[in-house]
């Protein structure tokens, strides 16, 4: 108590010192509805948040997410209201994560409150940096697991210890989640969609998960397509890059002339290159499940080494090309890459012993006219085959 040694209400100025209430939004979020419940997840984190709220005080706003709290920043709060509605949560939504931000920058808001710091983000940094953002507001965020009252030290060390508990069980949560994934695809069973020419079909012999609530999810295999079409334009496909060393294109082009005997898979406009790389680079055509060829999440994927992927232990569904043939195929598909590639150096080398620079112009799907010197040439776009490269090497060095 720091009063003064005497009574000092009767002087010019002196007011007496009244705390306002504090508008108090609440914050949730439970992971998605196939992990959670979020009707009675949310409820009881409302429950739990509505203990750090005065007497006669409400929350003035909720706002809440159904969605993995490992997502960045930029990708929260992205599922739509409608979306929302459907999922019967007894909790009033007045926006997600974005719009509560939105809402302290209005001045809309003085306090947040939450269960736990852990519903803010899973990882420590977005945590803190919420945090810290709300805070060069003026709006502290109040969790009902921590100490109220006292001194602030005591609540930054509850705070900052389960913001690491949260990061930490993050990944543990991450490595359980991935040594079941590599289990599952060792064992043969499938992963995301069936590739071109196979389906997915029910294992009826995969023993039941152990020990799982909720709705169980089978385990399923690949089979081979009924329509028989769409495996022999596979084998085709396999053929055509390996023994005719053809590119991407002119294995679409082919395809593309006759549909009767190379059918479109559901939702294809038409057959283009990127379709036949991709088919080409499939390992799963060897019979073999293949698991972990890309790492990361939904845009920022990346390949990774094959070394790291992980085969089933024996072969788990129908081949269509020998594990040999798929990897011949890799080998002349990266020829091919490496030859197109020295194409396109040894052509602007000529050129620029001359003098010459090769000035893109314009273009269309297939092809690119540039400009050099006086002259135009028409080059097709991608890679440059080694004939071609020739042929445009001696036009330099004729002048012509």
């Amino acid at each position: 108590v720091f009063d003064a040694p005497i009574d000092l209400s009767d002087l010019p100025g002196y007011q007496a010192a009244t705390a306002s209430r504090p508008r108090t939004a609440f914050l949730g979020r439970c992971s998605t509805k196939d992990n959670q419940d979020p009707r009675s997840s949310l409820a009881g984190q409302l429950a739990d948040a509505s203990l750090l709220l005065g007497p006669g005080e409400v929350f003035v706003a909720h706002f809440w997410d159904v969605e993995s709290g490992m997502l960045g920043l930029d990708e929260r709060s992205q599922i739509c209201a409608e979306d929302y509605a459907r999922l019967g949560v007894p909790v009033p939504r007045d926006g997600g994560l974005g719009e509560l931000l939105e809402a302290v920058e209005r001045g809309e808001v003085d306090r947040v409150a939450c269960e736990r710091i852990g519903r803010v983000a899973r990882d420590m940094l977005p945590s803190l940096q919420i945090e810290r953002h709300l805070l060069s507001r003026g709006v502290p965020i109040d969790c009902a697991n921590e100490p109220q009252g006292g001194m602030t030290t005591g609540r930054l060390t509850t705070r900052r210890s389960a913001q690491m508990q949260a990061e930490i069980g993050r990944h543990e949560l991450m490595e359980m989640s991935m040594r079941g994934q590599r289990q599952h695809a060792a064992n043969g069973y499938r992963h995301g969609p069936p590739c071109y020419g196979y389906i997915a079909e029910l294992d009826p012999d995969a023993p039941p998960p152990a020990g799982r609530f909720g709705e169980r999810r089978p385990k399923m295999r690949l089979a081979l397509h009924p329509d028989g079409r769409r495996a022999d334009t596979v084998s085709q496909v396999f053929g055509m890059r390996r023994l005719e060393r053809l590119g991407d294109r002119e294995i679409a082009r082919r395809l593309a002339r006759d549909l009767d005997l190379h059918p479109l898979a559901e939702g294809q406009a038409m057959w283009c290159g990127r379709q036949v790389r991709r088919m080409l680079a499939q390992p799963k055509y060897t019979g073999y499940q293949v698991y972990g060829r890309r790492a990361g999440r939904q845009r920022r994927e990346r390949p990774t080494p094959i070394s790291a992927w992980v085969w089933s232990r024996r072969p788990a569904h129908p081949a269509i090309v020998t594990v040999e043939e798929w990897h011949q195929t890799q080998l002349v598909a990266a020829q091919l890459r490496a030859s197109r590639s020295t194409g396109w150096d040894r052509v602007h080398a000529a050129a620029a012993a001359r003098g010459i620079a090769l000035l893109p112009v314009r273009e269309n799907e297939t092809h690119t006219v540039f400009l050099a010197g006086d002259r135009q040439i028409v080059l097709p776009r991608g890679g440059l085959p080694p004939v071609v490269a020739d042929e445009v090497i001696a036009l330099l060095e004729a002048g012509r």
